[in-house]
């Protein structure tokens, strides 16, 4: 449950309503807006449709720690943390969203900070474009779209960085540099993080051991698995099971 953090932004300070209405005008544009405390504000209806929920009177109030596992939300709450403390506009990262169904999704995210009518920070306006419903958001990132779909296809297998040079018709030393231009990480580092990611929702939705999960998600070594799930998560993959569970 959501802890009592103290009174929300008074919405008659600003008018969100005229933002949401715009952003529901385009079909493939998720919304959000967020207070100082990273409390929801409001969203558009694709961006409730995202987070499963009925109405927007679900979402208010609610943080990101209702929604989504606990590594990414130390990683927006950084960012929304930036924006809102620099001033500046945190424009078009690639990142991996969680989906109501337990899978996981590339977008584009954009974040900016919001402002009442005395000028005021009062907390973030967000936007995301999901690659598979937008073609026109993943343009930027074509030359990588044949080897995050190999990787997506065969997470399960190994994954050779020759093999994703390849599909990507580029020599390795010419694919590791664009794709740690596009994901700021190295393709070996983004493959692990997919497969933790996709172990992260298993654990959530199955009742698959450990070591069934681990071979599910392309980790023959469940030592490294558990390795690599703590480094990530914080939390070995069992406790991590019983406490989003719970």
């Amino acid at each position: 449950m959501l802890k009592e953090i103290g009174p929300l932004i008074d919405r008659r300070d600003f008018d969100p309503n005229s933002l949401i209405a715009l952003f529901s005008a385009l079909g493939d544009v998720y919304f959000f807006m967020k207070d100082t405390e990273g409390r929801f504000l409001g969203g558009n209806q694709l961006q409730l449709d995202k987070l499963g929920l009925k109405s927007e009177d679900e979402l208010i109030g609610k943080t990101d720690y209702d929604f989504f596992p606990s590594y990414m939300i130390s990683h927006y709450a950084e960012d929304d943390t930036k924006v809102m403390q620099t001033g500046k506009p945190m424009p078009r990262r690639v990142e991996l969203v969680a989906n109501p169904d337990g899978s996981v999704s590339w977008h584009i995210t954009s974040k900016f900070p919001l402002y009442n009518k005395r000028a005021e920070c009062i907390g973030i306006v967000g936007c995301m474009r999901d690659f598979e419903r937008s073609d026109d958001a993943w343009k930027p990132y074509r030359r990588m779209n044949a080897a995050v779909e190999y990787i997506s296809q065969h997470y399960r297998e190994p994954v050779e960085i020759e093999k994703l040079a390849t599909v990507a018709s580029l020599s390795v030393s010419q694919f590791e540099r664009r794709f740690r231009a596009v994901f700021e990480q190295t393709p070996s580092r983004f493959l692990i993080r997919y497969r933790l990611t996709r172990a992260s929702q298993i654990l959530m939705h199955s009742d698959d051991t450990i070591s069934q999960i681990a071979q599910d998600v392309g980790f023959y070594d469940h030592s490294h698995f558990t390795r690599e799930f703590r480094k990530l998560f914080g939390l070995a993959p069992g406790r991590y099971r019983k406490q989003h569970r719970s």
